[in-house]
């Protein structure tokens, strides 16, 4: 590739990081205004979902856009060697403890929550992320870091999201279908939606207890996080190391790449995976940090399959790394579905219709 090619793809980037950044800050800002402006019981969902994105895409945008315009410049990049990790580790703790108290005690949790909710959504992936790149030799440059984190947290996160959605409609088209062709399957599903019609029924933790226990409900959400959410997200993370692999990187960058993807697709789903929680935060946030070292793990493996295939062409070791952090992630999936079942056990249950 010559210098005026690399050069005019570099202005396109900078151009879409720029975009970004609009997007976040226009987003991000009519998010906030309409938070501020809406019902009281609203106010800190919406302040965490528009901070959240303002973080990601305007945030992300921002740095993306400052290598690229520094690469325009001829200027190199910094190698990847991030200071301050106890420090980082002490503001975690922190962030947890105070965001519990005010939760707890309704400290007006709309405006002083949300930075503590960020913190604790993108430090763990972030702590995971500066120790393995200060470990590694040579180390990864900073420029690399921020393409990758961003491709994991933005690029690979909406992908997912698309086909992780078609899938769920494929599956749940085909559960009702089996269980309309059951004997009184028809009539089970019209009670169940005249059922979900009614406020007071969704409002009975009971029955909503006893449908998600449902077996059908059971083996189709099994299914589908256990078995399709970990071959697609696995598939998809690492996106950004494929895009870049042609670069013939070596084993220990490869797979700093892949870490990296981890940890932005770990800060993504910490950012808006937990806002439905906010009564379970504290222990929610304590397994995201689990979560996050899981995907900066896997993201690793598979980017060691991608430089197993293309650089070193041996596509029989990357199937079986890819094979592996599927494996992986289904099991720490698998580990948080029974610890959803036997919590739900502990509870009451009614009948699934009235």
């Amino acid at each position: 590739m010559t210098d005026s090619s690399l050069n005019l793809i570099r202005v396109l980037l900078l151009i879409g990081a720029l975009f970004l950044v609009v997007l976040g800050v226009v987003v991000g800002g009519v998010g906030l205004l309409v938070g501020v402006l809406g019902p009281a019981d609203r106010l800190m969902p919406m302040v965490i979902i528009s901070l959240s994105f303002l973080t990601l895409s305007g945030g992300l945008g921002a740095a993306m856009a400052w290598q690229l315009w520094q690469a325009l410049q001829g200027r190199g990049s910094r190698p990847f060697q991030p200071k301050g990790i106890g420090a980082l580790v002490l503001i975690l703790i922190a962030a947890l403890v105070v965001g519990q108290l005010i939760l707890a005690f309704d400290l007006l949790p709309g405006w002083t929550f949300p930075p503590l909710y960020l913190v604790a959504a993108l430090v763990p992936p972030w702590i995971i992320l500066s120790l393995i790149g200060r470990r590694l030799a040579p180390p990864t440059r900073w420029r690399d870091v921020v393409f990758q984190l961003s491709s994991g947290a933005l690029l690979s996160t909406s992908l997912a999201f698309v086909v992780e959605l078609a899938a769920l409609l494929t599956v749940s088209f085909l559960m009702f279908s089996a269980v309309t062709i059951r004997p009184g399957g028809a009539k089970l599903l019209q009670a169940l939606a005249q059922a979900l019609q009614q406020s007071a029924w969704l409002e009975d933790p009971d029955r909503l207890i006893s449908l998600v226990r449902m077996p059908v409900v059971v083996a189709t959400a099994s299914f589908l996080v256990v078995g399709v959410v970990p071959v697609v997200e696995e598939a998809l993370k690492t996106i950004g190391t494929g895009l870049w692999i042609h670069r013939r990187p070596g084993m220990s960058e490869a797979f700093m790449w892949g870490v990296c993807n981890g940890a932005g697709f770990a800060m993504a789903e910490g950012l808006f995976n937990s806002v439905n929680a906010l009564p379970l935060w504290t222990p929610v946030a304590v397994l995201r940090i689990g979560a996050a070292l899981m995907h900066c793990f896997t993201g690793g493996i598979t980017a060691l399959a991608w430089h197993s295939g293309v650089v070193r062409r041996r596509w029989g070791r990357a199937a079986g790394l890819y094979l592996a952090s599927v494996g992986l992630h289904g099991l720490w999936n698998a580990v948080a579905v029974a610890m959803t079942l036997f919590s739900l056990s502990m509870g009451g249950a009614g009948d699934v219709v009235p």
